[in-house]
């Protein structure tokens, strides 16, 4: 049965991405011939940075990774971290489940390094307030660019209301007497749910683990300026890619038409990098901002040739050398900063994709 289901979710995944791309494809039908002709005579001297930025982006990301996972005593390879994010991308771009696959896939690599279930969790939860922090920044300065401060007021309200709810949590993470008897049920309503699946770890242990993480106010602001650079370098990417195929927008349009794709691929994360709904709202905004639409959409194809593309043909190829390459220790600093040396197990790709 479980077979079977995923595979209705798969059918039903496959159907809606050939819904929408064939829609799109409708739409940009007239203007795909002259966007190739703009795509074949791109400038060279734009790709280089476009490819730079979207590596820059990668590795800020692999690097925000580490720096949350080093709070919690474990010290992970900038290497390993890198071909995880890499490997994670590719998975979640080219498999039906997008970003949750690519979470799934994360989440078994850390547990490879031998990340607990509070350091992996303290881990996803930090990369997504500070990286959802970053973005309303980033929309921020999209406003100012464009010289329209009204809405900068709901997004200091946003990001607001996230850091007061970040802390609110923490809080009360250092106060696990109180957490221990609703965490206890949910365990046990999981394992039942589950008939025994789920790992038996100790509701008490992972509070307590969870209590004993105190980032400094230095962690936030240096795990900020990773998130900023992160979308900052894929930004970067997409605006060398307007510039490559002769498309000038002003500094906020493109910035506009990069918040505008990502926000509706993040409202649609089971779609394989969004495919679809954030190639027509990058074409569309870079459109009203006065770009034409054979030349926007010839960005949009520079861009995702990049990114996911390039990105995600590396990230397959780090996929299969896991596979192959034996395991390497990983160093861990347990919480009375004494040293061990755990085993970090390749997952096989075929694994992950489950």
């Amino acid at each position: 049965m479980p077979l079977l289901s995923l595979r209705r979710r798969s059918a039903v995944m496959a159907g809606v991405v050939v819904v929408v791309v064939s829609a799109e494809s409708v739409v940009i039908a007239p203007y795909a011939r002259r966007a190739a002709g703009q795509l074949a005579h791109a400038q060279l001297t734009w790709l280089l940075p476009a490819v730079a930025g979207e590596m820059v982006s990668m590795m800020m990301f692999a690097r925000l990774q580490r720096h949350a996972l080093g709070t919690g005593g474990l010290r992970v390879r900038l290497g390993s971290a890198t071909a995880t994010v890499f490997a994670g991308n590719a998975v979640g771009a080219t498999l039906p489940g997008g970003s949750l696959l690519s979470l799934t896939y994360r989440t078994r690599r850390m547990r490879s390094w031998g990340a607990s279930a509070s350091q992996i969790g303290f881990a996803h939860a930090v990369t997504g307030v500070l990286s959802t922090i970053a973005f309303a920044l980033l929309a921020g300065a999209g406003r100012v660019l464009a010289g329209d401060s009204s809405q900068l007021l709901w997004v200091a309200v946003q990001i607001g209301a996230i850091c007061a709810l970040t802390s609110a949590v923490l809080a009360l993470l250092h106060h696990p007497a109180v957490l221990r008897r609703p965490v206890r049920a949910f365990f046990h309503l999981l394992r039942r749910l589950r008939r025994g699946v789920v790992e038996q770890t100790s509701a008490d242990r992972l509070l307590d683990e969870l209590a004993a993480m105190h980032p400094p106010a230095r962690f936030w602001a240096w795990g900020l300026g990773l998130a900023l650079f992160n979308w900052g370098g894929d930004f970067v990417c997409l605006l060398a890619a307007c510039h490559a195929v002769g498309a000038s927008p002003p500094l906020s349009t493109a910035l506009f038409a990069y918040i505008a794709g990502m926000t509706a691929a993040s409202a649609l994360p089971l779609l394989p990098a969004g495919i679809g709904v954030l190639d027509a709202a990058l074409i569309f905004t870079l459109h009203h901002g006065g770009v034409p639409v054979s030349a926007a959409t010839a960005a949009d194809l520079l861009f995702r040739t990049i990114s996911p593309g390039l990105v995600s043909i590396a990230g397959w190829v780090l996929l299969v050398q896991q596979r192959r390459r034996p395991a390497r220790p990983q160093r861990v600093r347990d919480s009375d900063d004494h040293a061990r040396t755990v085993s970090a197990t390749p997952d096989a790709a075929a694994e992950q994709a489950q």
